[in-house]
C-alpha cells in the first residue's frame, strides 16, 4: 500500500516538471516574440500562464499516457528495480524534452508567419522539396533553440524525481489488508485514468478543448500566447472536412455578399490587353515608404505608385505564400487549416485566371525561380491550368542559385521579362518572387549595395525593389509592354518591426510611426500588405484607393477591367466597381476575420468574438461589441455569408459556374 502511493506522489512530482517545461516554452515563445506583445502587462502575462495551463495538461497527458499508466498499474516492488525506473526516466525525457523543442522551434517559426502552426507544417516539411537544403541554415542561424534544448535536457535528467532505493513495499499480513489495499489501488487508478482523460480532452465539457477556447481567456491577438504549438497541430491532425452552420438562404447568402460576378458591359469591346501579376514575397505594407509616410525600404515601388492605382488598405487573406496563389488565381480565400493547394479540396472544379482567359485566347504561364516541387507550385500551377511552368530548372543557369530557395530575383526577372517577349499576345503571365524571404541571402555583387535596415528582411526587400526596376526597365523596351496590365502585391506581409527599434535610426524620414507599428501587429494589420495596379498607356488614371480591398478581389478586377463576358466565381469583388462590399477576410487562430473601412471583427461560426475600431484602438484593448455600433450587424452578416458559401461551395464542388 504504502509502495503503491510513492509512486503516485512521484507521478505528480514529474508531471508538475512536465508542466513546467511547457511554462519555459512559453516564456521563450513572449521573450522571443515580445515585439508583438510589448503592451501586455505583468498581471496580464500571469493570467495568460495560468490559462495557458489547460492547454499544456492536455498534450502533457495525451504523450505521457503511457507513462501515466507505468506508475498507477499496481505492479508491487516491480515498479522501483532500477530498470524500471530508468525507463521511466528515459521516456520522460525525450518525450518531454522533444516537445519543448517543438514549442521553442516554433516561436521561431511564428516570428515569420504570425501564427502558430497547424497539422498542415507536416506537409510542407514531407511534401517541400527545399526542407533538406534549408535546415542546414535554420540549423546555423537558429543554433540555440537545440543547444537550449539539449542543456535543458541534461538539466531535467539531473533535477528528476528519482525514487528512493530505501523505499520498500509495505508487506502485506493478511487477507483482509490485501483485499483492501488492492480495493485501494484499483479505486486510485481509476480516478488517476479519468483524471488523465479529463486533462486530455481539456476539461468535462461537451467537446474537447480546441483552439477557439483560447478567445474566452484572451483577445484574439494574445491567443498565440495562451496556446501551444503542440496542442495547435495536434487538435487539427486529421481535420479535412470542413463543417459549418447555414445561416441564409443560398439566395440571401449570395445577396449579402456576392461571389458569383458578372461584369461585362455590353456597350464596351473587350479589352485585348496582356496581364502580368508579380507576387512579391513577404513584402509588409510595414516597408512601404509611401504607404507609412517615411522613408521605408522601397524607393522603386514607392515612384511606380506615382503612376499606378494603389490601394492603401490591402490586406492578405492569409499568412503564407501557399494561400496567396488560390487567392489570387481562383478567388480562393483561406478560411481552414489546410492550405487550398495541399487539401483534400484541391481537386475540385474552380475557375482560375488561366482557364478564364484562355476562352478568350490568352496564352499563360506561371514563373517561380524556386527549384521546380517548391510547395507543390508547379502542381498547382497545372491545375490551375496554366500553359506553362518555368522554375529553376528551366531556367537552368546555377550560377545564379541562392543556394536556398532558387535563382535570385534579379536574374530570374529578367528571364521573366524576355521569355515574355517570345510569348504571343496577349498572355497572362503569373511571377513570383523569392529572394526577399528568409535566409535573405544577397548576390555577392550586391552585398555592400543593400545595408541591413532595423531587421535582416530589409536588405533582401531593397534588393528584390531594385530587382523589379530592373525589370521594369527591360520591359519598357518591348513591344508588349504599353498593352499591359501590371499587377504587384504580396503574398503575405513578413515580420514587424519592434517600435523601440525605430528609434535607434539616425533619420526621422526612417521611423515608422508608432501607432503604425502598433497597428500591424493587432490580428488586422498583421495581413497589411502592398497593392497596386500599373498600366503604363494610362487606361487606369493614378489614383489612391482608400477602401478595405484584399487579394481575392483581384480576379474580378483583372476580369472586370479586360470586361470578362461571362458568370464566374470568387470571394472578392472588383475593385474598379464602386458599388462593391469592400471588406477583407482571413482566418485567425480557428476564428473568422473580417475587416471592412476602419473595423474588424472575428466571429467562431456561431458567435462574434469581438470588434475593434482599428483608428482609435490600434492595440486591439477595447472591444466595442457590446456598444451597439451599427456596423457591428452588417459586418456579422458579411462573415456569416462568407463562411457559408465556402465552406458549403468547398463540400459541394460548386467553386466554378459550371462544373
Amino acid at each position: 500500500m504504502k509502495g503503491y502511493f510513492y509512486n503516485i506522489i512521484l507521478l505528480i512530482k514529474r508531471l508538475i516538471l512536465a508542466l513546467a517545461l511547457f511554462a519555459l516554452a512559453r516564456l521563450f515563445f513572449y521573450i522571443y516574440n515580445i515585439g508583438l506583445y510589448e503592451n501586455i502587462s505583468f498581471s496580464e502575462l500571469l493570467w495568460i500562464f495560468i490559462t495557458g495551463m489547460r492547454f499544456d495538461i492536455s498534450v502533457i497527458s495525451y504523450f505521457n499516457f503511457v507513462f501515466i499508466l507505468m506508475h498507477i498499474i499496481p505492479l508491487g516492488k516491480l515498479t522501483l528495480r532500477n530498470g524500471y525506473q530508468l525507463f521511466l526516466k528515459i521516456y520522460f525525457v525525450v518525450v518531454n524534452v522533444l516537445l519543448f523543442f517543438g514549442n521553442i522551434a516554433d516561436s521561431v517559426y511564428f516570428h515569420f508567419v504570425q501564427k502558430r502552426s497547424t497539422a498542415d507544417i507536416y506537409k510542407f516539411l514531407v511534401l517541400s522539396d527545399d526542407v533538406p537544403t534549408l535546415i542546414p541554415g535554420f540549423l546555423r542561424d537558429y543554433w540555440y533553440v537545440v543547444v537550449i534544448s539539449i542543456a535543458l535536457g541534461l538539466l531535467i535528467w539531473f533535477i528528476y524525481p528519482k525514487a528512493e532505493k530505501t523505499k520498500k513495499v509495505t508487506n502485506v499480513t493478511s487477507h483482509r489488508k490485501l483485499w483492501l489495499s488492492l480495493l485501494a489501488q484499483l479505486i486510485t487508478m481509476i480516478i488517476i485514468v479519468g483524471a488523465t482523460v479529463i486533462g486530455m480532452r481539456g476539461g468535462i465539457q461537451l467537446k474537447p478543448l480546441s483552439i477557439i477556447d483560447a478567445s474566452k481567456y484572451v483577445s484574439a491577438t494574445e491567443m498565440p500566447l495562451v496556446l501551444n504549438s503542440v496542442f495547435t497541430i495536434m487538435t487539427t491532425y486529421g481535420q479535412n472536412e470542413l463543417h459549418g452552420t447555414k445561416y441564409f438562404s443560398d439566395k440571401e447568402a449570395n445577396d449579402e455578399y456576392p461571389v458569383i460576378h458578372n461584369y461585362y458591359d455590353k456597350n464596351d469591346s473587350t479589352t485585348r490587353k496582356n496581364v502580368v501579376v508579380l507576387l512579391l514575397e513577404s513584402y509588409s505594407r510595414e516597408y512601404v515608404g509611401s504607404l507609412n509616410n517615411y522613408s521605408g525600404f522601397t524607393p522603386f515601388l514607392d515612384s511606380l505608385m506615382q503612376h499606378s492605382v494603389v490601394m492603401q488598405n490591402a490586406y492578405s487573406n492569409g499568412l503564407r505564400s501557399i494561400d496567396a496563389i488560390p487567392a489570387i488565381v481562383n478567388g480562393v480565400p483561406a478560411l481552414m487549416d489546410d492550405p487550398f493547394i495541399t487539401s483534400i479540396y484541391n481537386t475540385n472544379n474552380s475557375n482560375s485566371l488561366p482557364e478564364l482567359l484562355s476562352e478568350e485566347g490568352y496564352h499563360s504561364a506561371f514563373f517561380h525561380g524556386g527549384t521546380n516541387g517548391t510547395m507543390n507550385f508547379d502542381g498547382f500551377a497545372s491545375y490551375a491550368g496554366f500553359d506553362e511552368y518555368y522554375g529553376r530548372y528551366e531556367y537552368n543557369n546555377d550560377s545564379d542559385y541562392d543556394g536556398y530557395w532558387g535563382i535570385y530575383d534579379e536574374p530570374f526577372l529578367q528571364y521573366f521579362a524576355n521569355k515574355l517577349n517570345t510569348f504571343e499576345q496577349p498572355f497572362f503571365a503569373f511571377e513570383f518572387t523569392l529572394s526577399s524571404h528568409y535566409p535573405y541571402h544577397l548576390p555577392e555583387q550586391h552585398k555592400k549595395r543593400f545595408p541591413e535596415g532595423t531587421m535582416k528582411i530589409h536588405k533582401v526587400v531593397r534588393y528584390s525593389d531594385y530587382s523589379l526596376r530592373k525589370f521594369f526597365e527591360t520591359a519598357s523596351t518591348m513591344p508588349w509592354y504599353n498593352n499591359t496590365l501590371f499587377i504587384l502585391v504580396a503574398d503575405h506581409p513578413a515580420q514587424s518591426v519592434i517600435p523601440s527599434e525605430t528609434d535607434n535610426i539616425e533619420k526621422e524620414s526612417q521611423k515608422l510611426d508608432e501607432s503604425l507599428s502598433t497597428y500591424y501587429k493587432n490580428t488586422s494589420g498583421r495581413y497589411a500588405i502592398p497593392m497596386l495596379l500599373f498600366t503604363p498607356d494610362g487606361s487606369l488614371n493614378p489614383s489612391n484607393i482608400n477602401e478595405t480591398v484584399q487579394q481575392t478581389d483581384l480576379l474580378p478586377t483583372i476580369l472586370d477591367y479586360l470586361n470578362y463576358s461571362n458568370d464566374f466565381i470568387a470571394f472578392g469583388t472588383s475593385i474598379l466597381d464602386n458599388n462593391e462590399p469592400r471588406c477583407a477576410f482571413q482566418y485567425v487562430s480557428g476564428l473568422y476575420q473580417i475587416t471592412s473601412g476602419k473595423y474588424s471583427m472575428l466571429f467562431d461560426g456561431n458567435n462574434v468574438v469581438s470588434l475593434y475600431d482599428n483608428q482609435l484602438d490600434p492595440e486591439h484593448q477595447n472591444d466595442i461589441i457590446n456598444t451597439n455600433n451599427p456596423v457591428a450587424d452588417s459586418l456579422e452578416n458579411k462573415i456569416k455569408a462568407t463562411v457559408q458559401q465556402f465552406i458549403t461551395r468547398m463540400n459541394e464542388n460548386k467553386l466554378s459556374v459550371v462544373n
